[in-house]
């Protein structure tokens, strides 16, 4: 009979003496018993906890100072299941203090300054007719959009926030040009629409397989060829990818107000790399670069950039 990981490594502490009421006490033992969870992964290893903070401070702007952590440490020892550490967090998050306005308004800052800078050249050289992006707060977060290279058709279809969680607007961004905002729910192209550019700001496993087909499915019939698309994304190939990734994603969730639902779907749609390389070149994509967004080994994330090819 083959034992499992958890049975294995019960059974080994039942002979070493340890009774379940001193396993359960234990982070460390219990984050041994719990691979599958990332939050105990992650949270119960201080070493990985180490590698962690500096990364939610780089890319969510939640500082390493931030008193939220040891609240966020002290729940996760106490709670198993995901779900319910998701919840808990959100209500730590609900009454603490924190300016969620200023900080995704940082965030959002950034991703839109790292796609302009991977596109910048791109941009300069090849003047655009027809852009549209995806995963923004609303058009004062696109800078694409407003760059006088880009004409056209223009449109940002914006992701939905509660008002408390909702960026402050950008002050130092001045419209040069006009962009259409639109929901993702209500977004149609007309039949005379094309499109050069496209930029999806958040990722594609922030989108169900069924949305996502219809965005690369649309993309595809209004882009011509030597059109390109550039798209963030993870690249988990393995365990310790998917916990930092899964716990970076909820963390983003949580700054948004959206339901625990919603992040694990998304957790669910983390892939490697070459598996949205293949699944772009069902709709004519071809890669080009993978401009790396971070240095960090354990959360690979790249602006990958497709030209349209067929």
């Amino acid at each position: 009979m083959t034992l499992s990981r958890r049975t294995f490594l019960k059974s080994s502490f039942a002979l070493a003496g340890l009774t379940g009421c001193q396993v359960a006490a234990s982070p460390l033992v219990r984050a041994l018993l719990n691979q599958e969870n990332s939050y105990h992964a992650l949270y119960l290893n201080k070493n990985r906890l180490t590698e962690l903070l500096p990364l939610l401070a780089q890319q969510l702007h939640l500082y390493q100072d931030a008193e939220i952590h040891t609240q966020a440490i002290q729940c996760i020892a106490q709670l198993d299941s995901e779900h319910a550490i998701y919840t808990r967090l959100n209500e730590l998050l609900t009454q603490d203090s924190m300016n969620l306005g200023l900080i995704n308004m940082h965030r959002y800052q950034d991703r839109q300054m790292q796609c302009l800078e991977s596109l910048q050249d791109l941009v300069s050289t090849s003047p655009v007719d027809g852009y549209i992006s995806f995963g923004l707060p609303n058009s004062s977060f696109d800078p694409i959009a407003q760059l006088t290279q880009v004409s056209g058709t223009k449109l940002t279809v914006t992701r939905t926030m509660p008002a408390a969680h909702s960026p402050i607007a950008r002050s130092d961004m001045i419209s040069i040009a006009t962009t259409t905002e639109v929901e993702q729910q209500a977004l149609t192209l007309a039949d005379d629409t094309h499109l050069q550019l496209a930029a999806i700001y958040d990722g594609p496993h922030c989108y169900s397989k069924p949305v996502f087909t219809q965005m690369m499915s649309g993309l595809s019939q209004k882009m011509r060829a030597g059109g390109h698309l550039a798209m963030r994304l993870y690249d988990v190939q393995q365990p310790l990818q998917q916990h930092f990734a899964a716990v970076l994603n909820d963390w983003a969730n949580l700054f948004e107000g959206q339901s625990w639902q919603q992040a694990a779907a998304q957790r669910a749609r983390l892939s490697p790399a070459t598996s949205w390389h293949r699944e772009l070149a069902q709709y004519g994509f071809k890669l080009v670069d993978m401009h790396a967004l971070t240095s960090h080994q354990t959360l690979p994330e790249y602006l990958a950039l497709y030209q349209k090819v067929s």
